[in-house]
């Protein structure tokens, strides 16, 4: 497991996903994976992965703490006009505001719906107090919605990465994470003293062991990763020499 909190060194995301079909398992989570991809080249660490069933006061507890927590944070699902869609309801619970209706939302909802808009649907215009509707601001088909530092997101995946996108682009970006991994025949038992040492030897860099059962080539892996390619290099030279000392050595890589 990864072994250092990194928050200090990179802007971080917090990411909320909400729904009892996830819980059950009858829809499977892509939009987690997919804000790891799009964030992480930026430079922003996804810290935490937080799963929740569709209740107004555990989405608004847990989007008050993740707002606490991180500089960014993204909520996926529960945006819709039908009766479990509450993430709106929840976190205007959490922060003590009300509902209050978008005017902007509302225009938005008439011109996409024309003729076959009805009051059902205008659930949809009800925001937390406060909050920000972006559409040309990042160029979204779709008004995004953001209550202070969360970006309330969809989940149906497709919409989703749209925006995810769409947000991405409009960050500034951290730096890149530099890093390196080596694969090797010892299990973790072999050097967990050493790669402890290792780890304080290296205070600025995440150092990371991850066993495999059914690899035949190697059986463990373990990964350094930072923002200044010295200290990797530093470390991955180190990590290497280690390694290939004892003969474990399957490869390195660089990334």
């Amino acid at each position: 497991m990864d072994s250092r909190d990194t928050r200090a060194q990179a802007a971080t995301v917090g990411v909320l996903l909400i729904g009892d079909e996830i819980l059950s398992g009858s829809i499977k989570d892509k939009n987690s994976d997919y804000i790891i991809q799009q964030f992480s080249p930026l430079g922003y660490d996804v810290r935490e992965i937080r799963v929740i069933p569709d209740d107004r006061k555990r989405i608004g507890g847990a989007a008050r703490e993740l707002s606490e927590e991180y500089e960014i944070v993204i909520s996926s699902g529960g945006v819709g006009p039908t009766h479990d869609d509450i993430t709106f309801e929840g976190i205007a619970q959490g922060f003590d505001v009300q509902l209050v209706e978008s005017q902007r939302i509302m225009r938005f909802l008439h011109e996409r719906y024309g003729e076959r808009m009805h009051d059902d649907l205008k659930r949809m215009a009800l925001i937390p107090d406060g909050a920000d509707v972006l559409l040309e601001e990042i160029g979204s088909p779709w008004p995004v919605v953001r209550y202070r530092n969360i970006y309330i997101l969809p989940g149906l995946p497709r919409a989703f990465e749209d925006k995810i996108d769409r947000i991405c682009a409009s960050l500034t970006p951290k730096g890149a994470f530099l890093g390196g991994q080596v694969f090797l025949t010892a299990d973790e038992s072999d050097y967990v003293t050493w790669l402890n040492s290792f780890q304080l030897r290296h205070p600025d860099l995440s150092v990371g062991s991850y066993p495999y059962w059914d690899q035949p080539e190697y059986r463990t892996r373990i990964t350094v990763r930072g923002r200044d390619d010295s200290d990797v290099s530093r470390a991955m030279d180190e990590l290497t020499a280690f390694v290939t000392d004892r003969n474990w050595l399957v490869r390195a890589e660089r990334y």
